[in-house]
């Protein structure tokens, strides 16, 4: 037995393995074996070693061509049946998690944008979610590399208007519907060129934190999707010995810290089971 680690399983898996069957197109191809094992069409497979593993890849009437392959190996189907699995998971990030929690002390700022970033994640329906975490791992298994978790600490700067301070004030304003409204509004006035009664400054960050916090998810997803896989397919292997990973869930702080979970969404769930953390 070869020993190696889920990453590198996984990259041998979907670079050697499940493109069998997809010609010059590989992964791409509808016939390969990942293909297939995506659409849990696994008599397609069986099919596709029966005849030789011999592919139609045609492209038009005058590049028509035959490919021999040979089907996938054993433990190449066992991970391509537990990547495909993943789609029938979601992601749960827990109450009060803070991707930038080694940035310097914002007042709350860095916070408020990773309640906003997670927000805008989980705006995604569950079933894009899901197609996430399978081109995350199929993604970071082809490129043989982890994905981006840098987040260097934004600059905060007061929020300017025309090259100046802005000032900002609440106006509490009635809505046609019945119903009362803050509404933030210039605080600023023009014709005394000073602050209106109960105006304030606001600050932002130099760079939008957005798309580092969402590196840092994406980080943390696969970190759990590889923890699901190692224990999923460990015992399934017939050529491969799994050595297990250590690899932090937060390698931007001292110390590993809990993260995000990937579990089994409720509508793919058995009756009267809970949905496990991985």
């Amino acid at each position: 037995m070869k020993t190696v680690t889920i990453e590198e399983l996984l990259t041998w898996a979907f670079v050697h393995e499940l493109p069998k069957g997809g010609g010059v197109d590989g992964l791409d191809n509808a016939n390969s074996a990942w293909r297939m094992l995506e659409a849990s069409s696994w008599g397609k497979i069986t099919s596709f070693a029966e005849l030789g593993a011999i592919v139609d890849q045609g492209r038009g009437d005058t590049e028509n061509y035959w490919i021999e392959q040979g089907e996938p190996h054993d433990d190449a189907v066992a991970v391509g049946r537990a990547v495909a699995g993943l789609s029938r998971c979601d992601v749960a990030v827990p109450a009060g998690w803070n991707a930038l929690a080694d940035w310097p002390d914002t007042e709350g700022m860095a916070e408020a944008a990773v309640k906003k970033a997670v927000e805008r994640y989980m705006v995604r329906t569950p079933q894009r979610r899901a197609a996430g975490i399978v081109s995350l791992v199929v993604g970071t298994a082809i490129l043989g590399r982890e994905p981006d978790f840098g987040a260097e600490p934004s600059k905060v700067r007061m929020i300017e208007r025309g090259g100046k301070p802005a000032w900002f004030v609440l106006r509490r304003m009635n809505h046609e519907d019945g119903k009362t409204y803050d509404i933030e509004v210039d605080g600023y006035n023009g014709r005394t060129h000073r602050p209106v009664k109960g105006a304030y400054r606001k600050y932002e960050f130099s760079t939008d934190p957005t798309g580092d916090i969402l590196g840092r998810l994406d980080y943390q997803v696969w970190v759990a999707a590889l923890r699901r896989l190692e224990a999923e397919i460990a015992t399934q292997l017939v050529g491969h010995r799994l050595v297990y990973s250590d690899r932090s869930m937060t390698p931007w702080l001292e110390a590993d810290r809990p993260g995000v979970a990937i579990v089994e969404r409720a509508a793919d769930r058995p009756a009267k089971k809970t949905a496990v953390a991985c």
